[in-house]
């Protein structure tokens, strides 16, 4: 939802929105998308310890976390559907 749209509905009664949360989901949504791109263009998963770019080692560490927060049941329910969608296989076995 568009922060205008979000904005309009902070003046419903009883309607609460978390803006910052809400930007988290958003910057979380780029990266899963930036993963896909790498992904499409180089057919393999980015390494975060052995790196060839700066684009490569920030989107590592990225998935690294977010395989950390799966294994520590921590990565919410919807993310981990959306990455499961947009990357099938990106898991390591627990």
């Amino acid at each position: 939802m568009s922060k205008s749209k979000v904005a309009l509905l902070g003046d419903v009664a009883d309607w609460t929105t978390d803006l910052h949360r809400q930007e988290l989901d958003e910057r979380w949504n780029a990266k899963l998308i930036a993963l896909k791109d790498f992904v499409s263009e180089f057919g393999a998963m980015p390494r975060y310890k052995t790196f060839a770019s700066e684009r490569e080692h920030s989107l590592g560490v990225w998935l690294h976390n977010q395989h950390q927060r799966r294994t520590e049941l921590k990565l919410q329910d919807w993310r981990l559907e959306a990455l499961n969608a947009a990357i099938p296989g990106w898991t390591s076995k627990m």
